[in-house]
């Protein structure tokens, strides 16, 4: 199987200075399908096109014209709404023909065949099984009512040869369209330097071209902005009194910005130590700006900030400002004024600590806090 990839791999290399542009068909030939509504959705994330059409006789077809070498690409079968009664299937959409051959009552033994990445892709699949399809039988076994804890210790090997593979792709398969898809999945925890350094290493193609790439590029771009160092990014949201507060406002002062919500049981955790942290050093220069992921209800957001008391002068409370229409999925979110985008938030709590000229000196993970202390003590007596 190694020796197949490393095969398609050089033959997908050299697609990646071929057949840029051109058209491209998507045919199907389907059982148990017929009437249903066939979708192509071409693209990821907010760049996502579609097209419909409906299965007649057991067959629909595809056609348009791609300006680029790839595309990541699927065919969906069915209810958009409901994934359980739909026929999902997975294209390396290239400018070439593309059939898929299926029983819709049975779709994970479909016949899926096109270009050179295609031929990559249904390797890359067939690897994947071996972690994806226990994980995804016992997913099955705990949403049926099995013990949670008892299932989640028999997906762990499983968890941990799906790390291992999507880390060892983006780091071995430099010239796959797909490393930046397993990039993508690990991006989340890697600092700037790693994330560049991974994303340098990348084929230019893979970097213009690749599954996900424009998610890492916006990522190191908003990556490059909160490095220690770097003036902390600025921003206006009316607070929870109702009036309006500025991040930079508080220019002069010894700054922690702590990323939380009122759902996220370890942020609530870190709230006392919050408290402490006011008790010693707000009198001598620390303020607080908390930016809470409760946009969708507002109620719990006060209520919680009673709750741990997280009142008073130098406390600001503001909400993320992500709003998020569900019903169009993801290209019902906007980032406008979504601040924990602009620090490139992915987990809760996250903290920064910012100086008094209003620059970056550190971020703040959960394992980290106890270190706060001597860090302010030293900020302070600046």
């Amino acid at each position: 199987m190694r020796k197949n990839i490393a095969l398609m791999l050089m033959a997908s290399a050299f697609a990646l200075t071929v057949g840029a542009q051109g058209n491209y068909t998507v045919s199907g030939s389907l059982k148990n399908a017929e009437g249903k509504k066939a979708y192509l959705f071409v693209g990821s994330g907010e760049n996502t096109t579609s097209d419909s059409t409906t299965v007649q006789n057991g067959t629909f077809s595809f056609s348009g014209t791609m300006d680029c070498p790839f595309s990541a690409a699927r065919v969906v079968v069915g209810s958009l709404t409901d994934y359980n009664n739909a026929c999902i299937w997975e294209l390396a959409l290239q400018p070439t023909s593309f059939s898929i051959a299926a029983d819709c009552s049975n779709p994970g033994d479909a016949t899926v065949r096109g270009g050179v990445v295609q031929d990559e892709l249904n390797a890359m699949n067939e690897e994947l099984n071996v972690f994806v399809l226990p994980l995804r039988k016992l997913g099955e076994e705990m949403s049926g009512g099995a013990s949670r804890d008892s299932i989640q210790k028999l997906m762990e090997p499983y968890q941990k040869m799906y790390a291992e593979y999507s880390e060892n792709f983006y780091k071995q398969r430099t010239k796959s369209f797909y490393a930046t898809r397993y990039l993508m999945m690990h991006m989340s925890r890697m600092s700037y330097d790693e994330l560049k350094a991974a994303w340098d290493a990348l084929d230019p193609n893979v970097q213009k071209y690749g599954d996900s790439a424009d998610e890492i590029a916006k990522e190191l771009a908003v990556l490059a902005k909160v490095r220690p160092g770097s003036p902390a990014p600025d921003f206006t949201a009316t607070d929870i009194n109702g009036k309006q507060f500025t991040m930079s406002s508080l220019r002069g002062k010894v700054v922690i910005i702590d990323f939380w919500a009122s759902w996220c049981g370890p942020c609530r955790k870190s709230n006392p130590h919050m408290r402490e942290l006011y008790a010693k050093f707000h009198d001598r220069g620390l303020d607080f700006v908390f930016v809470s992921d409760d946009d969708t209800n507002p109620d719990k957001w006060r209520k919680a900030v009673e709750q741990d008391q997280l009142i008073g002068d130098g406390y600001h409370h503001v909400l993320r400002g992500l709003k998020w229409d569900r019903s169009k999925g993801v290209r019902g979110i906007d980032h406008t004024n979504d601040i924990s985008a602009k620090y490139a938030i992915h987990f809760l709590p996250t903290k920064y600590l910012i100086d008094r000229n209003g620059n970056i000196v550190c971020k703040i993970g959960e394992e980290s806090e106890e270190q706060l202390n001597a860090e302010i003590e030293r900020l302070l007596a600046q």
